[in-house]
């Protein structure tokens, strides 16, 4: 059984685990995108570099690395957020650790399942028209072989007018 409510692109997940530094129970429901536009991942990206730093990125340890990833992608993501996930600097960003990365796995996750649903039903469309031509239900259009530079295309005068039709 999916961890996920579909509507739509949209996944929604209950949340609930204990932070591994303060001990502090977080618990609440996410909203998340399934789909992340181009632009999304430019803001994304945008914010990333400036979570790591613009000087020397490379610089920035692995785990910092990490945590600009996951803020970076979660501000994108998170459509809607419990209270304990908001905060006034970046929201998340002031959670335990541990937090910060299983709400961005389980983003990913409610992503990579979306997915597999969306391959799923166009596997069975597929199939469900590959057998409704095999019983003739439906005809398949012939193929025709056309050689390149050879097609008789009807021409059509683009100056005419509505009244020179009737």
């Amino acid at each position: 059984m999916s961890d996920f409510r579909f509507d739509g692109s949209v996944a929604e997940f209950d949340y609930h685990d204990v932070g591994d530094r303060t001990n502090t129970t977080y618990m609440g429901v996410f909203r998340v995108k399934t789909i992340v536009s181009p632009m999304d991942m430019i803001r994304a990206d945008r914010l990333y570099r400036e979570l790591i730093g613009s000087v020397n990125p490379h610089m920035a340890s692995k785990e910092t690395q990490n945590f600009a990833f996951a803020l970076s992608q979660l501000k994108v993501r998170i459509l809607e957020a419990p209270d304990f996930y908001k905060n006034s600097d970046l929201d998340g960003s002031h959670l335990d650790s541990n937090i910060l990365i299983d709400i961005i796995n389980k983003s990913i996750d409610a992503e990579e399942e979306y997915k597999k649903q969306i391959d799923n039903k166009l596997k069975e469309m597929q199939e469900l028209l590959s057998k409704r031509i095999r019983n003739n239900e439906i005809k398949k259009e012939e193929e025709i072989d056309i050689e390149p530079g050879t097609e008789d295309l009807p021409e059509i005068d683009l100056d005419e007018d509505e009244d020179d039709k009737e």
